[in-house]
């Protein structure tokens, strides 16, 4: 066995894992608000799901989701939704990441891939930050803090909230946490009324949330082979 759940295994488990490829994902999300149609969770969910696709590709251990995040959509100027949204401050999550950091390197691990389901900001700087800060601190172990369009073209996904690309993915790995046909049949889809932030999430299918996956699974691949090459 080459990958593994960090908090489901043994210690003798984990060594045996860790002896030979001594990476740790991270999944970091929130629990927001993402209209009627997709679940709170959805950003734990999905860099969750992510990280394990990601492991069972390259090896190595994959912590337990963080559901805590900054500058959530209920923050945003114009909307009003109070509901269903945990919000932490920057300062916090600053604080975390920097802690489970310094806690990973005590453990050992030589590549840690944090993956942001939540693309808020600055909460998404301040985890690239901190892993710039770790890289320099540390010089003989790699952070690297991504968020899934980070490494693909805008063509096929880019920054969004509940919109077609997230909820596409959803579909993928969760799709009775999904109910498109809450949307309405016609008209415009709006963030004032729906929570949506990019495109009409009215056309999401698994199909095409496959096929992004597909996509960050290969390029994250292709960084992670760089990685090992250079640090383990």
């Amino acid at each position: 066995m080459e990958w593994g759940f960090y908090d489901k295994l043994r210690p003798v488990q984990i060594e045996a894992i860790q002896d030979k490829i001594p990476i740790a994902y991270l999944p970091w999300g929130a629990i927001e608000y993402h209209g009627n149609h997709n679940p709170t969770g959805l950003d734990t969910h999905k860099a969750h799901h992510l990280c394990v696709d990601l492991a069972k590709k390259n090896g190595g251990l994959v912590f337990p989701p963080i559901s805590l995040a900054a500058n959530l959509i209920s923050s945003y100027s114009g909307v009003n939704f109070p509901k269903h949204s945990i919000e932490f401050s920057e300062e916090i999550i600053k604080q975390i990441c920097e802690e489970y950091f310094e806690q990973l390197v005590q453990q050992n691990f030589k590549i840690i891939v944090l993956l942001s389901g939540h693309a808020g900001e600055p909460h998404l700087q301040i985890l690239r930050d901190t892993a710039i800060k770790f890289n320099k601190k540390h010089p003989k172990i790699h952070f690297w803090a991504l968020t899934e369009f980070n490494i693909l073209p805008d063509n096929l996904l880019v920054a969004n909230h509940s919109a077609i690309g997230e909820t596409s993915i959803q579909l993928v790995y969760e799709p009775e946490t999904v109910a498109l046909e809450v949307l309405p049949k016609e008209g415009k889809i709006t963030l004032e009324d729906h929570a949506v932030s990019g495109d009409d999430p009215r056309a999401s299918t698994a199909q095409h949330g496959q096929k992004i996956i597909n996509a960050f699974l290969e390029n994250a691949t292709q960084k992670i082979n760089t990685l090992k090459t250079k640090y383990l």
